[in-house]
């Protein structure tokens, strides 16, 4: 019966997959490692079936066939050789490297600390407390930002694994779904794996664990910030930074060469637009990034904050793209929270407290462009939102911003770089 045959594969790729569903941020390193082992084991056994389940001279002849089509990739023989090390020599070994960034006001940077270090799976409880404590050290009287990175290494170099591990599976899903074909079952038990390994798929490829943390400490309290990400999806599926979809300026936007081609007036271009969307969306708006690139492509970056810490880290991403390719000029749009002089007992309080004591909400937009020696701001107060006279004035005025410090990484980058052109 072809369910002998067909019903083992599935199993074991529906076991693979479960595993590596089961990952989750939230876990710690010692959780996440031996999902991952049981993964490779389960993904490697797949074929182990195959070769015990095709067992007449037909069937062995047609495994090995479809088996030189579909694995030789050399991205499935890095999964073959990690099964072996798992199953056969040590738990998968990847060196795990922690970063912390920490966002205080006269500092902004990586921290280094013998401490932390995973290479015997800390739990990140315990990394935390050690962090709490440096950093409380150093910012005893305000709030404390900082978020933490965890990076997988192979003798020594970075791995993007679960990109590898996505690349792994399209491949053993072509190779199982051309052997179905050839070989078809249509016996419940089969026709309910597959179901359930097409909702696996589906959640494994929505999913694009960074090992990111962000956390701010009021009050003595780590405060944990949940992770809400923007993402488009290739063809596969399997989701696509944001940053790297790069669209003409003009594209589906009424705009002329040369708003494009000038800074300032493509900054008043974008500030007359979202204050448009903000209307629109009764008065919202999602922080945004807008990065455009030397060749006049833009990409926009927004995302969903629930700390005030993944702003910064937000701006500290953007910052490395700007070392690493030709940024034009940056533009930011968010809302602000405005304090009058005479709260200023209320404004020394922690940040989910003093919020609280705002006596308005800005919608601002900010430029950083290597032309201007400072972060440039276009802002609009709620309250005069709809008089029109008000509207067309503040876009008509940007200003020098000296308290956008948080942007000023960015705009050193693009400085740096255009003074290492002349």
């Amino acid at each position: 019966m072809m369910t002998d045959i067909i019903y083992p594969i599935l199993q074991k790729y529906y076991n693979a997959l479960n595993s590596l569903n089961s990952l989750n941020i939230e876990k710690n390193i010692f959780e996440s490692i031996p999902l991952i082992d049981n993964f490779f084991a389960e993904f490697r056994n797949i074929t182990f079936v195959m070769q015990k389940s095709f067992n007449t001279k037909e069937l062995k002849e047609y495994y090995t066939t479809k088996r030189k089509e579909f694995l030789n990739d050399n991205n499935l023989r890095w999964f073959i050789d990690k099964r072996n090390e798992t199953v056969k020599e040590y738990p998968f070994k990847l060196e795990k490297e922690i970063l912390v960034y920490a966002y205080l006001p006269d500092y902004c940077g990586k921290i280094v600390d013998s401490r932390l270090n995973i290479d015997n799976d800390v739990p990140l409880e315990t990394i935390e407390q050690v962090i709490k404590a440096y950093l409380i050290k150093y910012n005893k009287n305000s709030d404390i930002y900082f978020s933490i990175d965890i990076l997988f290494k192979e003798n020594g170099n970075e791995i993007n694994i679960y990109s590898r591990i996505k690349n792994g599976i399209i491949i053993m899903d072509n190779f199982i779904n051309e052997v179905i074909t050839d070989y078809p079952c249509n016996c419940s038990k089969c026709k309910n794996i597959i179901e359930k390994i097409k909702e696996l798929k589906t959640e494994i490829f929505l999913k694009d664990f960074t090992f990111s943390w962000d956390y701010t400490i009021e009050n003595n309290e780590i405060i944990w910030g949940q992770q809400i990400e923007m993402r488009a999806s290739d063809k596969n599926g399997c989701p696509i930074s944001m940053s790297d979809i790069c669209i003409p300026i003009d594209a589906n936007l009424p705009i002329s060469k040369n708003v494009i081609n000038d800074d300032m007036e493509l900054f008043k271009f974008y500030a007359s637009m979202h204050y448009t969307i903000f209307n629109l969306q009764k008065k919202n708006i999602m922080p945004t990034f807008i990065i455009v690139y030397e060749d006049n492509t833009v990409s926009y970056i927004p995302f969903i904050p629930t700390i005030k810490t993944t702003f910064y880290r937000k701006a500290q991403y953007v910052e490395k793209i700007a070392r690493k390719k030709d940024i034009r000029v940056v533009y930011f749009i968010g809302e602000n929270f405005y304090y009058p002089i005479e709260k200023i007992k209320e404004i020394q309080q922690p940040y989910s407290q003093r919020i609280k004591h705002a006596s308005t909400t800005l919608l601002s937009l900010n430029m950083i462009s290597k032309k201007y020696e400072h972060v440039m701001t276009i802002s609009f107060d709620i309250n005069n939102i709809e008089c029109e006279d008000y509207v067309i004035n503040q876009i008509n005025n940007p200003y020098e911003d000296i308290n956008c410090y948080w942007l000023n990484p960015i705009l050193d980058v693009l400085k740096e770089k255009n003074l290492s052109k002349h």
